[in-house]
């Protein structure tokens, strides 16, 4: 995740009151999404994994990935792109809807790294949800798609997310909304916060996953928000809608969910709020012993019956 602080402004603040009463239809993902398998997918993606690392870091970040993907059930299809003069390449994998077809709600996450970070919270952490909440919707009948994206050079300005959201937008896909999974494995008893935000309205504890939308995107984070508090109740939930596509909010726009904003797409970002609360952002000390699995597991199951309540 790029972040940095930007000019003081007010963000809007959204809150909503919703039935913390779980779908008993839905299968009890928690039971199904463990602990050691999220740490077994970080733990196999935790090396430098920047395209300007050591060879074959992001080919073999790559290869991991298809292989989880296909031992899912799902096809994985490259889209390939150009930067600086060489080919990369996001990975799709895709739950055809049942019924709406036509009807496209995609979760993204991005694989790459900074140079010389293993990139555990970042991002090797929501590489490891997206492969969870693929596994397990595998085996649900949904009405819409579902998209998952392993998208390439988040770090380095969106380069995969913009060719793909550009991409989308001259096919006039349909896509009614996008997640972006950004730092999604770091808790920490304190919580900062930008200097133009009142610390005083928030969390003291890092415990919380974070949801941030954009105006456009306001009825996707009512649901979003609406189906964590249901269904993940015990997972503290803080949501936050900005203006506009947050032009001057540099640190909501600073993941794989802006070139869709820039675009005209719903699209979220869910995060553990990055350096404002691990110290370890961006630096060779990301590693799998900082994260806090058990945290992440209920994000997965979060985002698991987000989209299946999205797609029914």
């Amino acid at each position: 995740m790029r972040f940095r602080i930007g000019p003081s402004v007010i963000l809007m603040l959204f809150f909503s009151i919703f039935p913390l009463r779980r779908d008993v239809r839905l299968p009890a993902i928690m039971d199904e999404i463990s602990v050691d398998d999220l740490k077994r997918h970080v733990t196999a993606l935790h090396f430098d994994r920047s395209p300007y690392g050591h060879d074959p870091g992001p080919e073999r970040a790559v290869q991991y990935i298809q292989r989880e993907i296909l031992k899912r059930g799902l096809d994985v299809k490259e889209d390939f792109f150009e930067w600086e003069g060489k080919s990369y390449r996001n990975l799709i994998a895709e739950k055809k809807g049942a019924v709406y077809p036509e009807r496209i709600f995609i979760v993204g996450a991005h694989y790459d790294t900074v140079p010389g970070s293993p990139g555990a919270d970042d991002n090797a952490s929501a590489i490891a949800v997206l492969l969870e909440v693929a596994r397990c919707i595998q085996k649900m009948s949904l009405d819409s798609t579902i998209r998952l994206i392993a998208f390439d050079l988040e770090e380095y300005g969106f380069v995969g997310s913009t060719h793909y959201a550009e991409k989308a937008k001259r096919a006039k896909e349909k896509v009614l909304g996008m997640i972006s999974l950004e730092m999604v494995g770091y808790t920490h008893p304190k919580q900062n916060y930008p200097p133009y935000l009142n610390a005083k309205d928030y969390p003291h504890a890092g415990d919380f996953i974070g949801i941030i939308g954009n105006e456009r995107s306001r009825e996707f984070l009512e649901r979003v928000y609406a189906s964590f508090k249901r269904n993940i109740p015990q997972l503290p939930v803080e949501s936050l809608l900005i203006p506009g596509n947050g032009e001057g909010m540099e640190e909501a726009t600073l993941s794989d969910h802006s070139p869709f904003w820039d675009r005209g797409f719903p699209a979220l970002m869910i995060t553990d709020t990055a350096f404002l609360r691990n110290p370890n952002y961006h630096l060779p000390s990301d590693t799998l012993e900082t994260l806090d699995f058990e945290f992440m597991r209920k994000v997965a199951a979060g985002v698991y019956y987000s989209i299946v309540d999205l797609a029914k």
